[in-house]
């Protein structure tokens, strides 16, 4: 499946999880779905690189849409736990989109002593923002591995290169642990909505989509955007 281009294997079964990164075949992660006792299903995430990442907002819509699609689930709104919490999503399947819940931000303050533009935002993982007046694609290119696994990020950072093109409308490139350059991010655009410091709705465009971000009154931040089978 797909989120926005960002290509998953879902595995239903307890396999070797190696065994199923050999046979990726170019898809950027595995998300292994199973049961939960506090939830209607519980999503790991394995990046290309067999690391285990705590959070994937495109992946959690792949999710929610196949399981509702194939009633696995009662919809359309049911709930997915990972390592970063559990997530209310709702979806629709006239159009293949889903909203999701995803974490409430924490901006960090400390300034990054070789890159003081970053700004650093925890949506349950890690990401960086990199505001640039330049072609994000072509920042991403020039910086993306470097920050991604500088020495400083003990568990490496997603980073995400954004252009401001309106007052509620972003481009981005990202550059993702353990993955290298996708085609979007789903928790990378939430970071770049925080980071523009708007209360107002936003999209973040990337080369696999656009997405759309709002937050709740308690200040969590929902995601709404495509899923589909490849």
């Amino acid at each position: 499946m797909h989120g926005a281009f960002n290509r998953f294997l879902l595995h239903f079964g307890d396999d070797d999880i190696k065994d199923v990164l050999s046979r990726m075949q170019g898809a950027d992660g595995v998300l292994v779905v199973a049961d939960d006792p506090e939830a209607d299903a519980n999503m790991r995430v394995f990046n290309a690189d067999g690391c285990e990442a705590e959070q994937c907002g495109n992946g959690l819509r792949c999710v929610a849409l196949h399981l509702v699609r194939n009633q696995l689930v009662q919809g359309p709104g049911l709930r997915i736990k990972t390592l970063a919490g559990t997530h209310e999503c709702v979806v629709r399947e006239d159009c293949n989109e889903v909203s999701v819940l995803l974490s409430t931000p924490k901006i960090s303050s400390e300034v990054h002593k070789d890159f003081p533009h970053l700004q650093i935002i925890d949506m349950g993982n890690p990401n960086a923002v990199y505001w640039t007046e330049d072609d994000p694609l072509k920042m991403r290119k020039k910086w993306g591995e470097t920050i991604c696994n500088h020495s400083s990020f003990a568990n490496g950072m997603n980073v995400h290169f954004a252009r401001k093109d309106e007052k509620q409308f972003a481009t981005c490139a990202s550059w993702e642990r353990g993955v290298g350059p996708t085609h979007a991010s789903g928790t990378g655009g939430a970071s770049v909505f925080v980071a523009s410091g708007t209360t107002e709705q936003y999209f973040v465009s990337s080369v696999g989509g656009t997405l759309h971000y709002t937050y709740t009154d308690e200040g969590a931040v929902v995601m709404a955007g495509p899923a589909s089978y490849m």
